[in-house]
């Protein structure tokens, strides 16, 4: 007996539960942050996993398999080419998920989910102000100085002398 496989049921029917978490995670692909409750945002992210690994696959059948569960071509285009090489050394973990307390009508825990940001590529800026402060560190060091004594950039407090 397989233990916890399961999926969640919504309360609904197999069409309507298959056609809400397709729409959500369309919606989620699309806009790239998407506000919903605790557990459509848990179980949505299996999916939007799922797509973002058909794009990075690239062949024809991870293509017809996304179309399959997209209903939108535009944005499997986009999961295919924008989202497949936003994240190149990443294999799941797509999407964060943030609590943002209770829904007033119901009372249903609310999340926030969105799309990681991609590793930041290196400018040249970064790079040049990185090679200069190693370059003057290590030629400090040549010359023998001793390293720089490290102090806080605040100054610290006097106390007042206590009255008898």
């Amino acid at each position: 007996m397989p233990h916890k496989v399961h999926e969640r049921k919504f309360g609904r029917r197999t069409g309507a539960r298959r056609g809400m978490l397709r729409n959500l995670t369309l919606s989620v692909l699309r806009y790239e942050r998407v506000k919903t409750t605790e557990a459509k945002a848990k179980e949505v992210r299996l999916f939007v996993d799922r797509m973002i690994n058909l794009g990075k696959d690239g062949s024809l059948g991870a293509r017809r398999r996304a179309l399959a569960w997209l209903p939108e071509p535009v944005i499997v285009e986009k999961v295919f080419t924008d989202l497949a090489i936003r994240w190149p050394d990443r294999r799941s973990g797509y999407l964060r998920l943030t609590h943002l307390g209770r829904r007033v009508g119901d009372s249903a825990p609310q999340m926030l989910m969105e799309l990681v940001p991609g590793p930041e590529k290196p400018t040249a800026e970064k790079t040049d102000r990185r090679r200069s402060r190693s370059r003057a560190a290590v030629s400090r060091f040549r010359d023998g100085a001793p390293p720089r004594k490290r102090t806080s950039r605040r100054p610290k407090r006097t106390r007042r002398p206590r009255r008898r």
